[in-house]
């Protein structure tokens, strides 16, 4: 009987220690929370998903190897998301909630220029770490001190691919340009213009819709009567993109799209269909053959439905940058020491080659990314690369 009792005793008193043991260690992992305002419904609505992807993939991949060390504690990462639908209202509630019911300090997106620019004055003011989009060149200034862009815009490569067109399409000389009617394309149709005319082009056209827009017909009446050699999609979104290039060649358009703007072939080729989408020449975020890719594109199929944008292989790369940064300067609450530690964990070893740190010539700041990039051209319904610029 009484080794009976002495086994239960020792039974229960193991219980007992394997429950303080496991109660001990669970209080030893925090939660590290990580928030998203992008556009995840919506025109813009692939790149957006692109940010919140990326951030979900860095996380799980964190968590399922115990977290992440940051001096003698241990965070489970949690991925806050908001929708900002491409509005910049939408952008300022989903931020405030975040810093303000949230406690969020780290965020990634918008991926809009005006949501960015709204949200800005929230992110400087509250010391809110960033990993941005947004090709405006109003993003950084020499006063940006808590935001990074995650992406090249198209400061970084519109030249090299109005020079590569200039090379290889010599029988082009002039352009019609469409783009959405907002920050994003504003900045876009001055950019291009600046760019194409400098490379010795022509513009023809240039027309402005409004995002909701699925009838082109009348602005590609507008466009197809002044005889232009190539329709320049901008940033045109890349679904909307399809439509634009489907409509326009129903409509008799015989000539050349380009897109220098954000990627998204297979969303091209869904909406406008493999025939229409043939030869269209655009910037490419990613060489999306090699086995980098193909690893993330599975990877992103656990957290999000696909297709996966390419864009999510810059925002990846950005938001394991910043978990690096937390665990190099040894906090999760002093964003003065992470951006710090962010700017020098480049250069970097990124998906597709090396990142580092640029843009004081062009912004003032050198929190511009600076990456491999890419110029892809639809064939047969798939991206293949014609051109790449380091």
């Amino acid at each position: 009987m009484m080794k009976i009792m002495m086994k239960r005793t020792l039974v229960v008193l193991l219980s007992v220690i394997g429950f303080v043991w496991a109660a001990a260690v669970s209080a030893q992992v925090d939660t590290l929370k990580i928030g998203i305002v992008s556009a995840l419904s919506g025109p813009g609505s692939e790149w957006g998903l692109a940010q919140d992807g990326a951030a979900k993939i860095a996380a799980m991949e964190v968590n399922a190897k115990g977290g992440l060390k940051v001096g003698n504690k241990t965070y489970k990462i949690e991925v806050i998301s908001y929708d900002d639908q491409y509005k910049a209202a939408l952008a300022v509630s989903g931020a405030t909630r975040l810093i303000e019911q949230d406690k969020v300090k780290f965020i990634v997106g918008p991926v809009g220029s005006a949501s960015l620019l709204a949200v800005k004055p929230l992110y400087e003011k509250n010391k809110i770490l960033a990993i941005i989009g947004a090709y405006t060149e109003k993003a950084l200034d020499a006063d940006t001190k808590y935001m990074y862009r995650g992406f090249p815009t198209q400061v970084e490569f519109v030249g090299p691919i109005v020079e590569w067109l200039k090379k290889n399409k010599p029988a082009l000389k002039t352009v019609a340009q469409i783009d959405p009617n907002d920050e994003t394309g504003w900045f876009s149709q001055k950019l291009l213009k600046e760019h194409y005319e400098g490379g010795g082009y022509k513009i023809v056209s240039s027309e402005l819709f409004e995002r909701s827009l699925k009838d082109f017909q009348p602005v590609l009446t507008r466009i197809l009567a002044t005889k232009p050699d190539i329709i320049e999609l901008g940033t045109t979104p890349p679904g909307t993109a399809g439509l634009v290039m489907r409509q326009a060649r129903e409509l008799g358009f015989k000539g050349q799209f380009v897109k220098i703007g954000g990627p998204g072939v297979p969303q091209i080729v869904a909406a406008a269909g493999k025939e229409f989408a043939e030869g269209l020449i655009c910037y490419a975020a990613a060489d999306a053959t090699t086995k980098n890719y193909k690893d993330l594109e599975g990877q992103y199929a656990k957290v999000l439905k696909p297709p996966m944008n390419e864009f999510v292989v810059y925002f990846y790369d950005g938001a394991r940058m910043l978990l690096d940064a937390m665990q190099a300067a040894g906090t999760v609450e002093d964003t003065d020491k992470i951006r710090a530690a962010l700017e020098k964990v480049a250069p970097y070893k990124g998906i597709q080659g090396t990142i580092r740190w640029g843009g004081m010539k062009s912004y003032g700041s050198n929190h511009q990314i600076l990456v491999p990039i890419f110029i892809g051209m639809i064939k047969n319904g798939e991206q293949v690369i014609i051109g790449r610029m380091d």
